[in-house]
């Protein structure tokens, strides 16, 4: 940031043991919410008690998250904070809600003209929408201060006329804020107090790290307090600034930043483990119960184990790559029939995985299933089938997301777009169809759902030679039970047809599973543009298989797989190779075609040119 920042670091922490509830000791659900929330309320945290009276009549919260009994009092103290907490527990109403706060006390009140005062960085546009709605809520009653949000894929010009009129809680991507702090001259932020780094970890994942550098730079330069040459020379400056990182998951990446960015934190939600001996200094909320009460400590935490929903039940299926896709359908058959009215997200690697899996159970209707009344076969899932990845138009993207929330049983087609602070309310379970990789993504993914108390289930999808990636997990202390895989295959109706000779059967043979193997195959054969979207997924699959790095390298190597086996997962009747290169000459051909069309209009223009 062209100035020099300490190191030095402070440390909010849970006590080691929490009070037991001593009543209702029974019930499963009052215990998992005296895991998430505190005993005080959010008027003796400090906070103005209209801003109270929105959080319990517009948002439904009586009282604050363990997370945010902790934290609101330090964003309200004005010191520098990385918030390390598990997804779900309320984080972002605890850098929100602070701000308003502090804006709505202002004696004059604040107005358009006077610019940006707080900027939120998220990873994602749907995550930019998300803090949006939210924000919108919490200032139904403080009508003066405007939010906004800026984001890749809207129009430039219109975010440029809002910002031109003036955004005063301003929610935004790292490379549309860039691009705006470059090229947008009546963008005003120098009045700006707050800088919040949402879900940082997953911001500097997807390549933002040289953006944020540069995004510091612009915006210190102006507010630091120090010269050019970070000499230490006094700025006058209207307000102190405060720098906010909130993340589930620690790495080096999220301690670099820490360390450039924050000047002295307070760091909350992190665990004795991660941190080496220091000195320490007493932490006191005396407006809280004791629970609330932790130390300082002046050392930026190691990568320790993730942090995950108490009430989160994790399981794994272990399954024949083959019959992964037979699988997969009758595991989301399965859930639907037992809670009709729930929504599941089902994760991919690839966003033409999510296209051919939508075309798939959009269109796949089951002989085996009896005749609706009017003479049709009904389709094989009866819920709302919706897709969201990073390939889609922002509009498509936008629609799906927001349908989704609303819907109230859904089933959502997904790439890690969806990963990372999204809150879709009552997501049941999370089906994890391709691997997540590092530990962090798996704990992210399972973070849409248990939120907030509530209870949630997660599954995910291995092959038998990837088990291993089990023990990666437990380094991460995060641990999976299996499935009953077998159980619930035998709850269709073919399962009568077992085979006689043996008291179990492999799963790939089982009379269910090679039935519907059997029609999804005819099915996709039949269809010639759901044929060529299963050709494309293989082959980006076979390819995002490759991409694993590191440890997980040795885990997930594409020489352990049977790539008639993969095919097969995609429904495929064809051997892999003759479906890679009947894939790859048809993109050589539109290349060319491209190619040589796209040369032939330049001529064109040139002739009417000239």
């Amino acid at each position: 940031m062209g100035t020099t920042i300490k190191t030095k670091t402070q440390v909010v922490k849970n006590k080691d043991k929490q009070k037991e509830k001593t009543t209702n000791k029974g019930d499963n659900n009052n215990n998992n919410t005296s895991n998430v929330f505190a005993s005080c309320s959010f008027s003796s945290l400090g906070l103005h008690q209209t801003l109270c009276d929105q959080l319990r009549e517009r948002m439904g919260f009586e009282g604050p998250t363990l997370v945010q009994a902790q934290a609101i009092p330090v964003v309200l103290s004005g010191r520098h904070a990385l918030v390390n907490a598990a997804t779900g527990t309320g984080k972002t109403i605890a850098y929100l809600a602070p701000i308003i706060h502090h804006l709505q006390s202002y004696d004059k009140r604040i107005q358009r003209s006077d610019g940006t005062f707080a900027l939120v960085l998220v990873p994602t546009r749907e995550l930019c929408l998300q803090v949006h709605e939210i924000l919108q809520k919490l200032l139904h009653r403080f009508h003066w201060i405007v939010p906004g949000y800026i984001m890749g894929g809207e129009s430039r010009s219109k975010e440029k006329a809002r910002l031109r009129k003036g955004i005063s809680i301003l929610i935004a991507t790292p490379g549309r804020l860039l691009d705006h702090l470059k090229n947008t001259s009546s963008f005003v932020y120098t009045n700006l107090r707050w800088i919040i780094f949402d879900e940082a970890d997953r911001i500097l994942e997807l390549g933002f790290g040289k953006e944020i550098q540069e995004i510091l730079n612009l915006l210190g330069s102006m507010k630091t307090g120090h010269d050019d040459q970070g000499n230490g020379v006094p700025r006058p400056t209207k307000f102190q600034r405060q720098n906010l990182l909130l993340s589930a998951t620690l790495n080096e990446k999220v301690n670099h930043l820490a360390k450039i960015s924050l000047e002295d934190p307070v760091m909350i939600g992190i665990d004795d483990k991660v941190l080496e001996p220091t000195s320490k200094i007493r932490f006191d909320n005396s407006d809280c119960d004791e629970d609330n009460e932790g130390t300082y400590s002046s050392k930026i935490p190691a990568v320790g184990a993730y942090k995950v929903p108490e009430q989160l039940i994790q399981r794994y299926m272990k399954v024949p790559c083959g019959s992964r896709l037979a699988i997969l359908l009758s595991i989301l058959k399965h859930l639907f029939e037992r809670e009709p009215s729930q929504k599941i997200v089902l994760f991919f690697s690839t966003c033409d995985a999510v296209d051919f899996h939508y075309s798939l159970l959009t269109e796949f209707l089951f002989s085996a299933f009896p005749q609706t009344e009017e003479g049709n076969r009904p389709m094989f899932l009866g819920c709302k089938t919706l897709r969201l990845h990073g390939n889609m138009e922002q509009e498509d993207r936008t629609t799906s997301f927001q349908a989704f929330k609303t819907e109230k049983s859904a089933l959502l087609l997904s790439t890690d777009v969806s990963a990372r602070g999204l809150d879709f309310p009552n997501v049941r379970c999370i089906i994890q169809y391709d691997s997540p990789g590092e530990a962090t993504e798996y704990v992210h993914r399972v973070g849409r759902t248990a939120r907030l108390g509530e209870r949630g289930e997660s599954l995910l999808f291995l092959q038998p030679s990837e088990i291993e990636y089990l023990q990666d997990l437990e380094k991460h202390g995060v641990s999976l039970a299996e499935y009953p895989l077998l159980k619930v295959l035998d709850s269709f109706p073919l399962s009568a047809q077992k085979n006689n000779t043996k008291k179990s059967v492999f799963i790939d043979m089982h009379p269910w599973i090679m039935c519907l193997q059997k029609a999804l195959e005819s099915c996709i054969s039949s269809k010639p543009k759901m044929e060529e979207l299963a050709k494309r997924a293989f082959c980006s699959w076979v390819r995002a298989y490759t991409a694993h790095r590191g440890e997980l390298k040795r885990i997930f190597m594409v020489k352990k797989l049977h790539l008639g086996h993969v095919a097969k997962s995609f429904g495929l009747k064809q051997i892999p190779s003759l479906v890679g290169k009947t894939f790859q000459n048809q993109t050589k051909k539109r290349k060319r075609f491209e190619k040589k069309n796209g040369s032939s209009n330049k001529r064109k223009v040139a002739r009417r040119v000239t």
